[in-house]
């Protein structure tokens, strides 16, 4: 079994990417050479477009042109862009959620843990906020329990650990940590799992069912070192003192989890931690039998992803999305790529139903995806549409883990078969749709794509200063106007705020719906800056927070 060396990473990233492109290709039955230039569009090839970082374009008829915004922020790594293309902002964050950034060296330092991580430990150790009366458990141990141990000059950071156990959660890149008792995978995004290959063998990894298939078909990780774990049933963790972990839906990626641990103390009640990993907060999750409040005990530290804590971001549901697009392409196909569409604006408060029209085989639906994530998007369009989906064979692989053997019926590796094509994220440029349309002809003349991308749909800035009862009273984002970015006579992309990470607006209500005496932030905590504003959030809303149920909305999925 081969080994793969961590520094040929990026390579091997390359080369998969380019593989794909390949594969999708050949099944168009046409070369990167027949594709021509559009109309007042830059000449670029799909292969080009995968190993550019980036691609200038500008259409005279939608006037394309840099986003208004001086200066854009990441939220996964804050990196600045000013005066940028939002073709290039996009695909550097599609590149953070769904792609492991190049590991940096660290130069080995002398200076104390405690100092080195965050300064005063008083406010670190403490998770951001803490009650009065609450102390952080492990202080009175080693500095080391809670903020990471020194292997091969780099740092396992805090919130990697579950404080006062020997339990990682998505440490990989951190190679063998000396007696860790236990490797946890929340999922199977790349940034997640760095470093985890066919030469694993520094420990038992621990994840669900899916991401444990995924783990052994994709990365080759020899099957003696994988634990999978059943869902919403606690599990104990073998060399531990009796820790027991629950693995509970994170509604992000399919195979997806958060882990519930529960460390036995000597002389007081046993410690509850929640580690959200990834997460679309719901309704569903405070729900659950062993998190619904007031029947369980607080949790003592909450690990949260805090990918969109900032008010900029607030998106509507996943629920509403889907029906939207389901919308589009019903107006679509039912007019057959009428004209009088193009000028309509789709309002994301519409909730007409496909009706039982007799379908004209003339229009294709692409969705764009993450090689992992927005599957729900095609499945649900696919199923209205009584049509086939189209995946190329990475994608076939991956879809083959999930163990739904009414969604493998659905596949095809033909695209012609198909009235649903499934391609990846960075595809959904118009240059690249309008060759692949023209490959389809005559058998499709017109093409509806969407690009899932929750992070482009941003509130007002006056939400800045609410307090989080009025951000639970204001409710969901639903009222905004969605229209397509690109137009033509075959083709129309439509910009779709659909997130698999929590909105500002649902971190808020996961909160406040939960008795938490501590929260540990995951995302955006390298920056001091971050920290500080996170901290600032976190405490003001332990002053306005009331004792309260979970906040009702009309579906268990969103709130």
């Amino acid at each position: 079994m081969k080994t793969v060396n961590s520094s040929d990473s990026n390579n091997s990233k390359r080369k998969c990417i380019d593989d794909d492109v390949q594969d999708f290709l050949k099944k168009q039955q046409k070369t990167a050479d027949g594709f021509a230039s559009t109309k007042g569009c830059a000449v670029t090839t799909i292969n080009e477009t995968m190993t550019a970082n980036k691609i200038e374009y500008y259409n005279k008829e939608t006037k394309t042109i840099a986003t208004n915004e001086i200066k854009q922020n990441c939220p996964i790594c804050n990196e600045v862009f000013s005066n940028a293309e939002q073709s290039q902002f996009e695909h550097h964050v599609n590149q953070c959620l769904d792609h492991s950034e190049e590991e940096k060296s660290q130069k080995s330092q002398t200076t104390n843990l405690w100092t080195k991580l965050f300064g005063t430990a008083r406010l670190k150790v403490r998770g951001i906020w803490n009650a009065k009366d609450d102390s952080a458990p492990g202080l009175n141990k080693t500095e080391s329990v809670w903020f990471g141990r020194m292997e091969n000059k780099r740092i396992v950071p805090y919130y990697k650990y579950l404080a006062g156990t020997n339990l990682v959660v998505d440490a990989f890149s951190f190679g063998r940590i000396p007696e860790c008792e236990g490797y946890f995978l929340s999922h199977f995004h790349s940034d997640h799992y760095t470093n985890l290959n066919a030469g694993w063998m520094h420990g038992p990894i621990y994840c669900s069912e899916i991401t444990s298939r995924l783990v052994q078909k994709k990365l080759k990780v020899p099957s003696n070192f994988i634990r999978p774990l059943p869902l919403n049933r606690p599990c104990l963790i073998p060399g531990t003192d009796n820790v027991s972990v629950t693995l509970i839906d994170a509604n992000h990626c399919p195979g997806a989890v958060m882990f519930l641990c529960v460390v036995p103390q000597t002389d007081s009640p046993p410690l509850r931690y929640l580690h959200t990993g990834d997460f679309r907060a719901c309704k569903e999750m405070c729900s659950h039998p062993l998190l619904k409040q007031p029947e369980n005990p607080p949790i003592d530290i909450l690990y949260l992803d805090t990918t969109y804590l900032d008010h900029k971001y607030s998106f509507p549901s996943q629920t509403t999305c889907i029906q939207l697009a389901c919308d589009v392409v019903e107006r679509h196909i039912n007019h057959n790529g009428d004209n009088e569409l193009s000028n309509k604006d789709h309002l994301l408060t519409q909730k007409k139903e496909l009706k039982n029209k007799k379908i004209i085989q003339k229009t294709v639906v692409v969705v764009g995806t993450y090689s992992l994530g927005k599957e729900r998007i095609f499945i649900k369009i696919a199923k209205k549409l009584k049509s086939k989906i189209f995946v190329t064979d990475r994608k076939m692989e991956i879809l083959s883990c999930f163990g739904d053997d009414e969604l493998m019926k659905m596949l095809t590796d033909e695209p012609k078969e198909a009235q649903v094509h499934v391609i990846p994220l960075g595809h959904i440029l118009p240059e690249n749709l309008e060759a692949y349309i023209r490959s389809l002809q005559p058998h499709f003349t017109q093409m509806v794509a969407f690009k899932p991308t929750g992070w482009t749909f941003r509130t007002s800035s006056l939400e800045q200063d609410r307090s989080l009862d009025a951000i639970i009273s204001a409710g969901a984002a639903d009222m905004t106007v969605l229209k397509s970015s690109y137009e033509s006579l075959t083709l129309k992309i439509y910009e779709i705020p659909y997130s698999e990470h929590s909105s500002f607006r649902e971190l808020a209500l996961f909160i406040a719906s939960l008795d938490i005496r501590r929260i540990v932030p995951t995302v955006n905590v390298h920056n001091e800056k971050s920290r500080a504003k996170m901290g600032a959030l976190f405490d003001r809303w332990q002053k306005e927070k009331r004792k309260m149920a979970v906040v009702d909305y009309p579906s268990l999925d969103h709130w």
